[in-house]
């Protein structure tokens, strides 16, 4: 077999993309479906669940398509199947004039009428229409599918195993991981015997075929470039709110290796694989700063550069890239190897141009957060965020009209040519024990709006990132509509406790008056 042909395997339009009960599948490419397997926590919490059903119990697996819900499902179905029912795909009908709520109105009526658990796949999607449209016959089970969508306390005969539960992205010591996605990419790149793709590789090569796929292997095969690619997937993620799923990332690997380019143009390209079209928006050849601008001129005329030309001649023998390539091409590379162990010291000069400042402070904090443990040190450098970004960013964006402010009054309204303020005592609560399983792609803040705690603040990277530049003297546009309405919504919550403050100022022609509202009613005025 060829290499191209088993990389085929891992192409979204593979007929082996979606595990089925009866596969026909060829003997070779059964061997390398099977070492592709990886297990996820979602299948330990799903094993360990079934291991303990008890009768009339209902397990839903639930997602969305293309999650491995199918894989999971047909794997524990031949084991388990003699003493609990699967029913293994909710959005399909057994019979062409049912729908897909009027057969699962039937399996649960069989499952009634049976002293077997019982185990079905769903996407969440489909949990919605059963619980709006189900059968009244099975008004318990609705029940608990709405508790269940509305984050509610569940009914213990009824668990809900949700991939989306679990993180596939880990921020450690500001180092983003995947656990699933580095474990399914060591497994078709690694240099090992056990790697059926490592043979078909070796053959490519001695047979002279296929060189920009060797060189995307032997590229994908370095930890860092991985790693590279693991923080673009978290980008992707955070930013661009790109959902992810196996079939996705197996798709994503296949067309990262075979698409007719070198992988370092292939992840920024684009495409029909939706993570690469995420990613192409992070494409650094597109930077605009002195370093790469002079780097583009300085390879477009071709001048002289014993360093990178060092450089080239490296990456060409360590990783079988031959061909000259454009200046935006070699930015591309010089990202993706940005943190690879080269004897060429080249692509350090380009480290500023690729720090993303926005985005190293969302993960330290993010992780500040998520792993609060009450100390001293952890406090003050929440505080320092709070104080210097958050608070900062929207005092200035809420006094932007009427910059003389001082920090502790927050602009109201405008009345006949004079400015209204409160008086408004803003700081941050230490993160509780609410915030210990926030989602990745956004940080919970904590806010005191004068001794009252506000709900929850979700702020995300996109708003940090707005934040920081509010605080650097930045006024946001049109373009930044989206983080401009979550900035919005988080100034109304606290304009609305502004206005029930009882110290109130009118500002006109450089001179202040203060309002206080006191405890029998009366209103003393001051500053006449």
């Amino acid at each position: 077999m060829r290499l191209r042909k088993a990389l085929g395997m891992l192409s979204k339009s593979s007929p082996y993309a979606v595990a089925t009960i009866s596969d026909d599948i060829d003997a070779e490419l059964e061997i390398i479906k099977r070492y592709l397997y990886v297990e996820t926590d979602v299948e330990r919490a799903f094993k360990e669940k079934i291991d303990s059903i008890t009768p009339h119990e209902i397990v839903f697996l639930c997602g969305s398509s293309g999650d491995g819900k199918s894989e999971i499902l047909t794997r524990y179905r031949k084991e388990y199947e003699s003493s609990i029912e699967f029913h293994l795909d909710a959005t399909h009908s057994f019979k062409p004039d049912a729908t897909a709520v009027e057969t699962l109105d039937s399996v649960f009526t069989e499952f009634s009428n049976s002293e077997k658990p019982l185990v079905v796949g769903i996407n969440v999607g489909m949990l919605g229409n059963y619980e709006r449209e189900g059968s009244d016959a099975h008004k318990l089970i609705r029940t608990a599918i709405k508790s269940f969508l509305d984050h509610e306390k569940q009914d213990e005969r009824y668990s809900f195993i949700d991939f989306e539960s679990f993180q596939k992205f880990q921020i450690t010591d500001g180092q983003v991981t995947s656990e699933f996605f580095s474990a399914l990419l060591d497994k078709i790149v690694r240099d090992d015997p056990s790697n059926p793709f490592r043979e078909y590789l070796e053959q490519t090569r001695i047979a002279g075929r296929d060189k920009q796929i060797v060189a995307n292997f032997l590229l994908l095969r370095d930890s860092n470039v991985q790693e590279a690619i693991i923080e673009l997937l978290f980008c992707a993620r955070i930013r661009k709110d790109q959902f992810i799923t196996a079939r996705m990332l197996l798709d994503f690997i296949y067309c990262l290796l075979t698409t007719p380019k070198y992988l370092f143009d292939n992840i920024f390209g684009g495409g029909q694989n939706e993570l690469l079209g995420a990613i192409s928006d992070f494409d650094p050849s597109i930077i605009r700063n002195k370093t790469l601008d002079l780097f583009v001129i300085h390879r477009t005329l071709e001048f002289e550069d014993e360093q990178y030309s060092d450089f080239v001649a490296e990456v060409d023998s360590k990783f079988e890239i031959s061909q000259a390539h454009s200046p935006q091409s070699m930015i591309r590379c010089i990202y993706l190897l940005k943190n690879t162990k080269l004897t060429s010291d080249y692509c350090s000069k380009f480290e500023n141009s690729f720090r993303e400042e926005s985005l190293n402070l969302y993960k330290r904090m993010w992780q500040l957060h998520k792993d609060f443990d009450g100390t001293s040190e952890t406090k003050t450098k929440l505080k320092n965020f709070y104080n210097e970004v958050v608070l900062g960013s929207i005092n200035k964006y809420v006094n932007r009209n009427a910059p003389y402010l001082s920090k502790d009054e927050f602009y109201v309204s405008s009345h006949g040519g004079a400015d209204l303020t409160a008086e408004v005592d803003i700081y941050i609560s230490d993160p509780t024990a609410d915030t210990k399983n926030i989602d990745i792609s956004e940080l919970k803040l904590l806010i005191k709006v004068n001794d009252e705690l506000l709900p929850p603040v979700p702020v995300n990277v996109n708003l940090l990132a707005m934040m920081m530049d509010i605080v650097n003297g930045f006024r946001p546009n049109k373009h930044d509509k989206n983080s401009v309405v979550l900035l919005d919504e988080l100034v109304n919550k606290i304009t609305q406790h502004a206005n029930e403050s009882r110290v109130l100022f009118l500002h006109k022609d450089g001179h202040r008056l203060k309002l206080r509202n006191n405890s029998d009613g009366d209103i003393r005025v001051s500053g006449i």
